[in-house]
């Protein structure tokens, strides 16, 4: 799982040539396959909702994929805009792309962007983060599993009852709306455990820390804090820290390595695993299938794994390598 970072960055910066950015190292430097192993496949286009922490596993493993079966890609960064998406979209199919995969901006507003593909007869694969449009098939994790994970790590913490505060990614993207449901059907089987409050925090460090502060400068009682991703699990422990409270149970989403650093810590309390490398590159795997005619099923799981503090070396070395 090496990371390729720089690979996201140059392609994102060279947004007027879309496939001067062909398979680089981890050095950045451009690199020269043996050959194509994809059956004629030869162009992928992919595009991101956000360049994020997480997102970088994702586009490690696109890249991966791509440079071991000598295709070349671009990775596109949307910037959490739809019609720039949909934009990107449109530049890959007029370039000639055999394949479109797509991290949603807007699960909801992806309409435009399925009716471009199919038009072009360019299959569509969909990463991480479901749509709510016609697509060929969906690599990702199960979300509501996710959020069940933490659910039944906080009802076995609060075992004699406490107050449960959620910290939400976008509300538009099926993520949000499944871990959410999820952590909340298992916390409502507990004794006496209450979600006192539900805020949006669009994934954002940030935004979480402000939400924090608010229910702290608001004298709410908190006993557990269950984030939709790490990010946000990062931003509620950074504030907790800094407010000298140790013992508010804080969870997240991802595995990144800020996160598993902190849980090494004891600033969070655990996070589950999701494997964006994995799903970044099964996607491209069902990419060169479909464009070969070969069919593939129209959902592929990657399943999400609790992590708790004795097993960060574990994860450390599963994300670096």
């Amino acid at each position: 799982m090496k990371r390729k970072s720089a690979l996201f960055l140059t392609c994102v910066l060279m947004t007027g040539i879309l496939f001067g950015c062909e398979n680089l190292n981890s050095g950045g430097n451009q690199t020269k396959s043996d050959g194509n192993k994809g059956n004629g496949v030869r162009k992928i286009g992919f595009t991101g909702d956000y360049l994020s922490d997480f997102m970088s596993y994702v586009v490690d493993g696109v890249s991966d994929a791509c440079e071991e079966n000598g295709i070349t890609v671009s990775i596109q960064d949307a910037e959490y805009d739809t019609a720039k998406q949909l934009q990107q979209v449109e530049n890959f199919i007029n370039a000639g792309v055999d394949a479109v995969i797509i991290k949603p901006v807007d699960a909801d507003a992806c309409g435009p962007i399925s009716d471009a593909c199919k038009a072009a007869g360019v299959p569509l694969i969909v990463v991480n983060t479901g749509m709510n449009a016609p697509h060929d098939v969906y690599v990702g994790s199960d979300h509501t599993y996710s959020g069940q994970l933490q659910g039944e790590f906080v009802a076995e913490q609060l075992a004699h009852g406490g107050n449960v505060a959620i910290l939400m990614g976008d509300l538009t993207l099926t993520a949000t709306v499944e871990r959410t449901e999820g952590a909340k059907e298992v916390l409502a089987r507990g004794n006496n455990i209450v979600v006192v409050s539900e805020q949006e925090a669009h994934w954002m460090r940030d935004e979480a820390m402000a939400k924090m502060e608010n229910w702290l400068n608001a004298g709410q009682k908190i006993d557990a804090v269950i984030a939709n991703n790490d990010e946000m699990a990062i931003g509620a422990a950074m504030v907790c820290e800094e407010n000298g409270i140790n013992d508010i149970i804080i969870c997240g989403i991802d595995a990144s390595e800020d996160a598993l650093n902190m849980l090494k810590a004891g600033k969070i309390s655990m996070t589950v695993f999701q494997n964006g490398y994995e799903q970044g590159f099964q996607g491209v795997m069902a990419a060169i299938k479909l464009a070969n005619g070969e069919s593939v099923p129209e959902y592929i799981d990657v399943p999400y794994e609790t992590v708790l503090p004795d097993q960060v070396d574990e994860y450390l070395t599963k994300i670096r390598k």
